[in-house]
């Protein structure tokens, strides 16, 4: 008979990557009858891959990935981030703090495999309703292909580059497993069929028998599956793969047709979620309405991995919390001055425009601010859960207040607000926890998408695919409340691509900040990645303007655009190119 190999959950082996081509290590043999029986062992291999997703998003040693960026900064001045940005020397093919190449792999493979066997018609999944087993078998099926195309495109983004032939290059495509005894080491294959790969297995999933969304309360289809993959996430994680493809840092011959293809993937997704974002900025209420709300009433939220077990976690308070006495946190992210004069004012205009226009203040710098502004950063004088926040010479979060040192203070001036919880309680003896949660597709990030590939494609203004780039990055600010006693001038006084493109820029920053997309996106978009890093310091509690300064000098190289491929795998795979400069 028949012998399939498989590995259960439980006794999977992390191999190598050159290793995570090759057919599942033996550590149970099972006949096909016995599979059929014993299908639970199959499911484990998708198990498996949603245990690789991050379930926070300050997972890259504890730091959020845009404390490597012009965003913010890490008190941890050992962590990775910090290192990576400012350390010249640090970043390099044989350390890399992004390098996630053997678990992606790993995650491929166990993927592959079940594709192979786990799709059978033929294989009960529940035996006690034929109806219900199908409809489970083509959810999982579905969810296969989706988390292959997820991890895909997590190699994508980290390893793509031009080579040292001067080929633009993605990563090794496996899409089943490979015989261990007549292995042929595989090369990178070409960015664009890279692309292709992921593309298909969207469409694949989407396809499987995935549903729209997860409503009701059916046990198969309904919100108590809120987490998986839907058919709205293939589309919107679909507009985000082509929106990186069309980006200059990969588009090298300028190609129209890639932002027209992204484009018409995003209005695929918002022909699906609609055109109005649901109303989730809530200042008095953020917390319970949109950063730790994990039940269906959240819909802005398109995919999500949720943290802790049934009664929440703590770890993002405790890593986060201002030092101050009442809130006692290790206050790690600090966004800089940077990211806060990227916040607008309440009219729309940017802080650097006309003073006549914006009314803009200098002596007086947060009076009339964009509301995500407060939504974001816990800055001097902010109230957090009853405490003042005191980032003055002498406050309650400076260095020789009650618990507070260089370790958990802040760099920048500034503490994170965003994602933090008004109900978490750090205090010994009266903690509380509550939900914490990793958004892996927002509405919000289909919108921006398609203002970027629209108006790149089509220009600000038209309406060839029956929604405009303008209307699009509207209704973005339109749910932030800019401009909302009337029209939005400033974004009104934009004409051409390049002016929209900026502003678009800027909104996918504020939006998607500490999500972990400005790292990728300041790559893609070829901007400067040195821009020094800024904070401001307060003499003493009647200093309301402050002095800005530079905190920190990026050092990265030119080269640094695109990521090194891990020396280890070279060595192990020789037919595998490294990127240029690495």
């Amino acid at each position: 008979m028949k012998k399939f190999i498989i590995t259960s959950c439980c006794s999977l082996l992390l191999l190598s990557s050159c290793d995570s081509f090759f057919d599942t290590k033996l550590t149970n043999e099972k006949t096909e009858q016995q599979l059929t029986e014993q299908t639970g062992v199959i499911r484990g291999l998708i198990t498996f891959a949603y245990r690789s997703i991050p379930t926070n998003f300050d997972s890259f040693g504890s730091d959020f990935l845009d404390c490597a960026t012009d965003n913010a900064l890490s008190n941890n001045l050992n962590g990775n981030m910090n290192k990576m940005s400012g350390q010249d020397g640090y970043w390099t093919d044989v350390n890399s703090p992004l390098n996630n190449w053997n678990a992606a792999y790993e995650n491929i493979r166990n993927l592959n495999e079940f594709l192979r066997i786990g799709t059978d018609e033929d294989l009960v999944y529940m035996a006690t309703n034929p109806e219900e087993n199908e409809a489970y078998r083509k959810r999982i099926t579905g969810e296969a292909y989706f988390l292959r195309a997820w991890n895909e495109f997590e190699l994508l983004r980290r390893f793509s580059g031009i080579d040292v032939n001067g080929e633009l290059l993605g990563f090794p495509i496996v899409t089943e497993n490979m015989d261990i005894d007549n292995i042929e080491m595989k090369p990178r294959d070409s960015f664009s069929d890279c692309v292709k790969r992921i593309v298909e297995d969207l469409d694949l999933a989407f396809e499987a028998g995935l549903p729209i969304e997860y409503t009701g309360d059916n046990a198969i289809l309904g919100s108590s599956q809120l987490g998986r993959p839907s058919k709205i996430a293939c589309m919107a994680l679909k507009s985000r793969v082509l929106l990186y493809a069309a980006s200059p840092l990969y588009n090298l011959d300028n190609k129209n047709e890639l932002y027209e293809e992204a484009a018409a993937a995003a209005k695929a997704a918002l022909d699906m979620i609609g055109t109005t974002l649901p109303d989730i900025y809530d200042l008095g209420n953020i917390s319970s309405k949109f950063y730790n709300n994990i039940t269906t009433a959240n819909n802005e939220v398109i995919l999500r991995r949720v943290a802790g077990d049934a009664t929440g976690e703590i770890g993002m308070a405790q890593r986060n919390f201002p030092p101050a006495v009442g809130l006692i946190g290790q206050g790690k992210c600090n966004p800089s001055q940077n990211l806060v004069d990227a916040f607008p004012m309440a009219n729309g205009y940017p802080i650097t425009a006309d003073q006549s226009l914006s009314n803009y203040n200098p002596e007086n710098p947060f009076a009339g601010r964009d509301k995500r502004l407060s939504m974001t950063v816990l800055k001097n004088g902010d109230v957090f859960k009853g405490v003042t926040i005191q980032t003055y010479n002498g406050g309650n979060c400076m260095p020789g207040a009650v618990g507070v040192d260089d370790k958990n203070t802040t760099r920048t001036g500034y503490f994170l607000r965003k994602w933090q919880s008004s109900k978490a309680n750090l205090i010994a003896g009266n903690q509380i926890k509550d939900f914490f949660y990793y958004a892996l597709i927002r509405k919000v990030e289909v919108f921006l998408n398609f203002a970027e590939a629209a108006n790149m494609a089509y220009g600000p203004d038209n309406n060839v695919l029956g929604y405009t780039a303008r209307q699009a990055i509207r209704e973005v600010r339109r749910r932030a409340g800019i401009a909302s006693s009337g029209d939005d001038k400033y974004l009104s006084s934009l004409r051409t691509k390049e002016e929209l493109m900026e502003l678009i820029k800027n909104e996918r920053r504020i939006e998607l900040c500490f999500e972990n997309h400005r790292f990728f996106d300041l790559r893609r978009w070829k901007e400067n990645l040195n821009e020094p890093v800024k904070g401001i310091i307060y003499s003493d509690a009647n200093d309301k303007k402050g002095t800005i300064s530079i905190v920190q000098s990026p050092v990265y190289k030119d080269y640094m655009y695109y990521e090194p491929i891990p020396k280890a795998e070279i060595l192990k795979c020789p037919a595998i190119t490294q990127n240029q400069g690495w």
